[in-house]
């Protein structure tokens, strides 16, 4: 047996051990005390309400470290991985939240919204109808359905579900904002500035509020109003960067184009990967004349997000307006196209090849590697003059070689009885010109996600439109006051036809409307509307719209020549 002194030692030992494991605890091996599971939560909801996401979600970690059934952390982490659009994930910790929390309809309707953001509208719809079955009351999921109404174009619905929702809670941020927006969209302005003129009573404090008045008010063209409204909520909250967008929107569109720029750069030191910085700037250094700046600002966003459509656009076109063409750099920008070409080619999508093969040619017509592949395509798909026009056009640049020889002497005789052999007229080179094409817009007052896209996509379409010779389609480079100064400049013009082009656009979806006039009446030919969504939407748009314009268009043929009687 141990003695009365060991006993009593050994006791020490265990006591003074567990008193070091339980400081360790609370204080940690530093010394420090550890933050409990509701400090480290209390944190995390500073946080998130600055919407300082990130730093939110890192501290909802910790508290989930240290209480792993803490529900509302569950909850409050869902709703932040929310907002950085990671639905699939929102939706993972949302049912986490479930298993701890009970008798809350938050986590049903962030789901709702979280299936919204995934285009799962069904099931998101049944989500807010089982939580309005149980509690009718329940305004979150009346804005759910609201926005499920807005997400199919049912603007109208959306109003009613916003107003029924306003009725439950009078002073509500989020109803009077929605209506303020659905209002206007629908035309109601006097009805729009009501609502935001009640959301800035009950909540002057609020960034948001100060926003979406701003924006509001640039719609309507008062640039002064709404660059205080923008600046006012820069003012309540320093690091609204959607608001500092807006404010160079604002000022871009009342030409203050160095303030742009000076915007734009410091939203980037912010985050290097705001494509819409990037893009913003670079059309301002446009506007200023510092065109290589705005082709790097280009490049910059485009290493961000290569697949941003209209800003690869914009530099497209200011490669091709200021660059010469040997140009080494066009080489590389011009691969861009060549690559997706290649890809489309594998797959036999013909049309979506020779769109691209024709965009990489615009940029870098010296390339005989593109022509050649664009050369095969059109063998392919039928085209064997046209085939062996490409080879002669590639001969005649210099780029000489047997295979080339061999390919022309070949098809030059299996083409030899032709029609064009025998009137002894080469196609390649015929003017196809049957119809000269007007092509105007008129400038939104402001645009938040690509600025100018309405000049790029009425330059675009025109290139679409001339790319095979049939049409001889004009972009015009300045905005126009409406329909009848298009119909004066058409007149003017001498132009067969004039169109005014619209364009519309949001992170997922774009919409390309084309107004066709008779340029000798007036009266109005036809009207066209494209929409699309996905991957390649704005080149998929330009083309299903050149394609339904030239079916559109009354066939006219013209006389070469005679021959008998």
């Amino acid at each position: 047996m141990l003695g009365g002194n060991k006993k009593l030692f050994l006791t020490l030992i265990f006591l003074v051990a567990g008193a070091v494991l339980i400081a360790q605890s609370v204080f940690g091996t530093n010394g420090k005390k550890t933050p409990t599971a509701l400090e480290w939560y209390n944190q995390g909801k500073e946080e998130q309400d600055a919407q300082n996401w990130y730093t939110a979600i890192e501290f909802y970690q910790e508290a989930l470290r240290s209480n792993p059934s803490y529900g509302q952390a569950w909850l409050s982490l869902a709703e932040c991985t929310y907002a950085l659009g990671e639905y699939n994930l929102a939706i993972s910790y949302a049912d986490s939240a479930a298993e701890y929390l009970k008798n809350t309809t938050a986590i049903a309707n962030l789901k709702g919204f979280a299936l919204i953001g995934l285009a799962r509208l069904d099931e998101a719809r049944a989500v807010f109808d089982q939580v309005l079955a149980k509690y009718p009351n329940d305004t979150d999921a009346r804005f759910g359905l609201a926005e499920l109404d807005i997400f199919v174009g049912k603007i109208s619905g959306a109003e009613s579900l916003y107003i029924d929702a306003l009725k439950r809670q009078p002073e509500s941020r989020k109803a009077l904002l929605s209506l303020a927006l659905v209002s206007y969209e629908l035309g109601k302005t006097k009805a729009a500035k009501e609502y935001i003129n009640q959301a800035l009573k009950f909540h002057s404090d609020n960034p948001e509020v100060h926003f979406f008045a701003a924006y509001i008010l640039a719609r309507e063209g008062s640039w002064i109003e709404a660059e205080g409204r923008v600046r006012s909520a820069i003012q309540l909250r320093p690091g609204y960067d959607e608001a500092y967008s807006l404010l160079a929107s604002i000022l871009y569109s009342t030409m203050r184009y160095q303030s742009v720029v000076d915007i734009c750069e410091y939203r980037i030191s912010r985050n290097r990967k705001s494509t819409s910085a990037w893009y913003l700037k670079g059309l301002a250094l446009d506007r200023l004349n510092r065109i290589e700046e705005a082709i790097a600002a280009y490049q910059s966003g485009l290493e961000v997000d290569p697949e941003d459509e209209i800003m690869r656009t914009a530099m497209e076109q200011l490669v091709c307006s200021f660059l010469d063409i040997e140009d080494a750099r066009r080489t590389k920008w011009a691969q861009w196209h060549s690559k997706k070409a290649e890809e489309f080619s594998q797959k036999y999508q013909s049309l979506q090849a020779r769109y691209e093969y024709k965009r990489a040619l615009t940029i870098n017509p010296a390339s005989a590697a593109s022509r050649m592949a664009f050369a095969e395509i059109l063998l392919r798909d039928g085209y064997p003059e046209n085939y062996l026009g490409q080879l002669r056009f590639i001969k005649e640049q210099g780029h000489e070689s047997k295979t080339i020889d061999d390919k022309i002497e070949s098809y030059s005789s299996l083409l030899e009885g032709c029609l064009s052999n025998k009137w002894d007229v080469d196609p390649f080179y015929l003017d196809k010109t049957r119809y000269r094409i007007g092509l105007y817009y008129i400038q939104p007052s402001v645009q938040l996600v690509h600025p100018d896209s309405e000049q790029l996509t009425s330059k675009m379409l025109a290139e679409t439109l001339s790319s095979d010779g049939r049409l001889k389609v004009t972009a015009y480079s300045s905005s126009i006051s409406g329909y009848s100064e298009a119909f004066r400049l058409s007149r003017q013009g001498k132009q067969d036809y004039f169109g005014l082009v619209e364009f519309e656009e949001n992170e997922r979806e774009l919409t390309i409307s084309l107004t066709i006039y008779v340029a000798k009446t007036g009266n109005k030919a036809a009207e066209f509307k494209v929409y699309r969504t996905g991957n390649n939407r704005y080149a998929n748009a330009l083309r299903r719209m050149g394609q339904i314009v030239f079916d559109a268009l009354p066939k006219r043929a013209k006389i070469i020549g005679r021959n008998g009687s």
